[in-house]
């Protein structure tokens, strides 16, 4: 599973919220201290998620971006504006 490395829950996080919120009856403040994350941005998105069972990070789906040649394209526009800058550097 691939996680960014800011994320502030882990999927387990998320199912325990699940558990503290629905079973437990804590509230949405007392859950945001205790997992230390905002509680409109973090624990409410988390809720949301929760109703739709997405406890696992989702995955890009566009073709577009795991394609070889999408990566062999945008490496030489890299490549090609390296090389501008380096020339606008040397005159």
């Amino acid at each position: 599973m691939n996680i960014h490395k800011k994320t502030k829950l882990t999927p387990y996080h998320r199912q325990e919220i699940c558990h503290l919120y629905h079973k437990e009856k804590i509230t949405v403040t007392e859950l945001a201290k205790r997992f230390m994350t905002s509680r409109l941005t973090t624990i409410y998105s988390v809720l949301k998620k929760v109703r739709l069972n997405l406890f696992a990070p989702l995955i890009c789906k566009g073709k577009r971006y795991k394609s070889i040649g999408y990566g062999i394209k945008h490496l030489a526009k890299v490549k090609n504006s390296i090389e501008d800058k380096l020339r606008q550097q040397a005159n």
